[in-house]
C-alpha cells in the first residue's frame, strides 16, 4: 500500500529541508547552534559548580540549554521573516499558493530541530567534560513534557514572528528581546528572586513555565499540585498565543493585501 502526500504536507516538508540548509549557511546560525552551548554551559557550571546535583541539572544543565533552545527557535524564526523582507521575497511567500501560515511553520519546525541538537550538544558537553550527574525523577513524563515544550515554544515563536511581520525595526525589537528572556524566565535562575515587579510579566510568557514544568518533573519529590499548576499554565499560555497568532495572522494577510507595503524595509 503506498501513502501519497498531500501538498501542503509535501510544501511543509520540503520547507523545512530547505529551511535547515540555508540556516546553517549563516555564519550567526553556526554562532548560536554550535558555539553558544560550550559558551552558556562554561559560564553555567562555573557559578553553580558548588551546588547540589539537583540544581546543576535545573539550572546548568535545563538553563544552559534552554537558553540556545530560545534562540534558535524564537529569535531566529522571528528574524526569518523580516529577512524575507529584507530579500524582497516576502511579498512573493504570501501570494504563493502555499499558505504563507505553512510556510512559516515550517520555517519554525527546522528551526526547532537545530534548537534541539544544540540543547543535545550543551547536555553532552557538560556529561563529558565535566562529568554533570543527569537526574531526572520521571524520565517518561520529562519526554512528554518535553515534547510539549517543543510545541509551546514554536507557538510562541510564530506569534512573534506574525508580530514582527510588519514592522520595520524587528531587528531592533528582537535584539531587545533575547537577552532579556533569559533573566525574566529565569533560565539560569529562580523567577523566585527577581523583583515583584517584573514576576507577573515572567507569568505570561510561556518560556517561563516551560522550564519551570521540566524542573518540577526532574526533581525525585516531585509535588502534584506543581505539576498540575505548570501543566495547566503553559497549556492555557499556549492555546492563547496560538488563537492570538492565527487571529493577528489573518489580520496582517488583509493588511497587507489592502496596502501593499508588506516588503517595505
Amino acid at each position: 500500500m503506498s501513502y501519497t502526500l498531500t501538498p501542503d504536507l509535501r510544501s511543509l516538508l520540503h520547507t523545512i529541508k530547505v529551511h535547515m540548509k540555508l540556516s546553517l549557511a549563516r555564519p550567526m546560525f553556526q554562532f548560536i547552534i554550535f558555539l553558544m552551548p560550550f559558551l552558556f554551559s562554561t559560564i553555567a557550571i562555573l557559578v553553580y559548580g558548588k551546588s547540589s546535583a539537583e540544581q546543576i541539572f535545573q539550572y546548568v544543565v535545563l538553563g544552559s540549554g534552554f537558553i540556545t533552545l530560545w534562540s534558535s527557535i524564537v529569535f531566529s524564526s522571528a528574524s526569518d521573516v523580516n529577512r524575507e523582507k529584507y530579500y524582497g521575497t516576502l511579498e512573493l511567500l504570501f501570494t504563493a499558493p502555499t499558505p504563507f501560515g505553512l510556510t512559516l511553520a515550517g520555517k519554525i519546525i527546522a528551526n526547532t530541530l537545530w534548537g534541539i541538537l544544540s540543547m543535545l550538544i550543551s547536555y553532552f558537553y557538560l556529561i563529558v567534560i565535566y562529568r554533570v550527574p543527569v537526574i531526572i525523577g520521571h524520565p517518561l513524563q520529562f519526554i512528554l513534557a518535553y515534547l510539549f515544550v517543543l510545541c509551546a515554544l514554536s507557538v510562541f515563536s510564530f506569534f512573534l514572528a506574525m508580530s514582527f511581520t510588519l514592522s520595520r525595526q524587528a531587528y531592533a525589537l528582537m535584539n531587545m528581546l533575547e537577552y532579556p528572556v533569559y533573566l525574566i524566565c529565569g533560565f539560569m535562575f529562580p523567577v523566585s528572586v527577581l523583583p515583584d515587579w517584573v514576576k507577573p510579566l515572567s507569568w505570561v510568557l510561556p518560556p517561563t513555565w516551560a522550564i519551570e514544568l521540566l524542573r518540577i518533573i526532574s526533581r525525585k519529590d516531585m509535588k502534584q499540585d506543581e505539576l498540575i499548576v505548570a501543566w495547566g499554565v503553559l497549556l492555557l499560555l499556549t492555546v492563547f498565543y496560538l488563537v492570538i497568532s492565527l487571529i493577528y495572522y489573518r489580520l496582517v494577510e488583509r493588511r497587507a493585501r489592502i496596502n501593499g507595503n508588506l516588503g517595505v524595509f
